[in-house]
């Protein structure tokens, strides 16, 4: 993983400059920094002390200590003589020393006996008293050192040489009963030395007694460059240059700057009410980094919504476990609180190039591994022919979601001849499968593309070697192409196009007579009539899957906008004109003929007419056929097909 990602030190060092001048040539004043914990009060108090160049002796108090159970007057002479400290601790050491070897020595002489020197005795004489006093001095308290201290205390803090400026430390957080005995300390001071108290303010002013606000003259706010609105616009220029900079796994495409953009606007306004501060900010983007690098999830998710995830991971872990249990938060309704809505506004929303939280949340937990793949990933897929055709067999849309998103993308942009030929390669080899909305995707788009493409070309200057190769009609060029993919893929594998299949896939697939940029011109007549006459002059005709799609284009199936003069010079046959070569069909072609034929534009399923319905509102079947309408006739073969099935 690389370099840590975090906010850089904030320069504060014009604001600390005017705030030494006022400290200098003003009189002592009591001040109270304000800000929450981890806001940077400290580290401003230090640019202070730097930009004042030693004029003034810092001293910083911070009596906000687990198990600090010394003395006011101790803690305050400690911090302006921090060096006491270790003499205090060097004195405890010794006499701990003097103590253990004078103990050893009297149990040894008691052991051992023998005659004891005059000097001896005079030793023992003395560290029998040296015990004796300092036990006594503990228990009875003879001597009142704190009082000596705090009036060494308020003299250090006086001096006019060198002046001192006492800092308190986190204020807010100490006990009522400590800030209570600091208030009586220094209101002795008031108007004498300098002092800033630091904290909470908003904290403290809850008290019922606040004696604070009576000794403060001066309430003071951090640099605006360490405020909320500042910090949060820091965050997003981190998380931008970091992204914008780590390395690219996409070299084929540009997509992945797609992958990387994300709205940070609804976040970072959160960020500003909830008064988060420069601590939080690196706390986030440490695990920002984590998830997105660590845990390999960046280009793999829809960077918007992992960014909510994290922050409510680490300020809001209450919505984050409703989430991590329930896949959701809130319900509709009124009376929502502003994170309930920016959660239903990002997380429950989808992103049209990655998968959302919506569609798979799990890739988005904190600590999960994301099971999404990433752009260059899925570029990979797409000129991969096998992983292409397993994609393209899939039937449930679930599994193929993702992929889908990807190459129903307008960004995604990209050449689908490749994919065209995969695509008519599966169709080749499955019988009355319907292929799953990818294939169909790819056809109508490779179509199109062919169209598009031909005339950008014509529409410029073209050497006489391109004109020739433009010289057909848009409709013969887009064929052509076709038929190219067609021959190959009956070259290359053992799956035969039959006619009737080509018939399918430009009925069904790439909805050609659908489509607005074919004009289906002369060329496109005398090749769906080819098609047509070269079926049906087949011995087997009617005995081979996709035959009936042979019958669909002689009926002009569902193409009411081509006007028929176009395929017929006459009126288009009829149902009954077609009746031999329709009850000539094989059970399985004469399902699959009336099932699409009914099927539209009525928009009614089939074979729900085979249990109960009947087919006599259907006018085209009102004609006798063998004794009895036509109608009762197909009904009754196709109830007796789907009773042998």
């Amino acid at each position: 993983m690389n370099q840590d990602w975090k906010i850089d030190k904030i320069d504060t060092s014009k604001v600390a400059e005017a705030f030494a001048k006022e400290l200098k040539e003003g009189q002592p004043k009591t001040y109270f920094l304000n800000g929450t914990w981890g806001s940077g009060k400290t580290e401003y108090l230090k640019e202070v002390e730097n930009v004042s160049n030693n004029y003034f002796k810092f001293v910083y108090l911070k009596l906000w200590k687990p198990k600090n159970k010394a003395s006011l007057a101790q803690n305050i002479f400690e911090a302006i003589h921090p060096k006491f400290y270790w003499v205090k601790i060097i004195l405890y050491i010794a006499l701990f020393v003097i103590i253990v070897l004078a103990g050893t020595y009297l149990s040894t002489i008691t052991i051992i006996q023998r005659q004891l020197s005059n000097h001896e005795k005079s030793w023992l004489v003395v560290v029998a008293c040296l015990i004796t006093t300092l036990i006594t001095y503990y228990q009875n308290n003879f001597f009142d050192m704190d009082r000596l201290l705090l009036w060494r205390d308020k003299r250090n803090l006086q001096r006019k040489k060198h002046p001192r400026i006492l800092i308190v430390d986190d204020f807010d957080r100490l006990h009522k009963d400590v800030q209570d005995e600091l208030y009586l300390f220094f209101n002795q001071l008031n108007g004498k030395t300098r002092i800033i108290f630091v904290g909470d303010f908003d904290k403290i002013s809850k008290n019922e007694d606040n004696y604070l606000s009576k000794i403060i003259d001066r309430q003071i706010g951090l640099p605006v460059q360490l405020q909320s609105d500042n910090i949060a616009k820091l965050i997003n220029t981190k998380l931008r240059n970091n992204l914008e900079n780590y390395k690219n796994p996409d070299k084929k495409s540009y997509l992945y700057k797609y992958t990387r953009d994300f709205e940070f606007n609804d976040i970072a306004e959160i960020f500003i009410n909830e008064r988060k501060n420069a601590r939080d900010a690196n706390k986030y983007l440490n695990y920002v980094q984590n998830q997105l690098i660590g845990r390999n999830k960046l280009d793999k998710v829809y960077l918007t919504q992992e960014l909510l995830i994290i922050y409510l991971y680490l300020f809001h872990r209450n919505y984050y476990n409703d989430l991590l249990n329930n896949h959701s938060v809130v319900q509709e309704g009124k009376n929502k609180t502003e994170i309930e809505n920016l959660i239903n506004k990002i997380l429950f929303s989808n992103n049209s190039l990655r998968i959302s939280f919506k569609k798979n949340p799990t890739s988005y937990f904190i600590d999960d591994l994301a099971t999404n793949h990433s752009m260059a990933e899925l570029i990979e897929t797409s000129e991969n022919k096998e992983e292409l055709k397993s994609i393209f067999y899939i039937k449930n849309k679930k599994d193929y979601l993702e992929f889908y998103y990807f190459i129903t993308n307008d960004i995604a942009k990209k050449d689908y001849s490749f994919m065209a030929e995969v695509a008519i390669e599966v169709v080749g080899s499955s019988e009355y499968e319907m292929p799953n909305d990818l294939i169909r995707f790819v056809l109508q788009k490779y179509a199109s593309q062919l169209y598009d493409g031909r005339k950008t070309k014509i529409n410029r200057q073209l050497s006489e070697q391109e004109k020739l190769k433009y010289k057909a009609s848009a409709d013969e060029y887009v064929i052509s192409k076709f038929e190219k993919i067609f021959n190959k893929v009956q070259k290359e594998t053992d799956h035969v196009v039959t006619n009737g299949k080509k018939l399918h896939i430009y009925r069904e697939l790439v909805d050609l007579f659908n489509l607005k940029q074919f004009s289906y011109d002369d060329y496109a007549q005398k090749y769906f009539k080819q098609i047509i006459i070269s079926s049906e002059k087949e011995k087997d005709f009617g005995r081979k899957p996709y035959d009936a799609e042979t019958l669909l284009y002689v009926l002009n199936f569902n193409y009411d906008q081509i006007k028929y003069n176009k395929f017929y010079t006459n009126i288009p046959p009829t149902i009954e004109s077609q009746v031999k070569i329709i009850e000539n069909l094989c059970d399985t072609e004469y399902i699959y003929f009336w099932n699409i034929f009914l099927r539209y534009p009525r928009e009614r399923v089939f074979h729900s007419f085979i249990t109960d319905g009947n087919l006599l509102d259907f006018d085209q079947l009102h004609f006798s056929y063998k004794g009895e309408i036509y109608a009762n006739h197909v009904l009754d073969r196709c109830r007796t097909i789907s009773a042998k099935s």
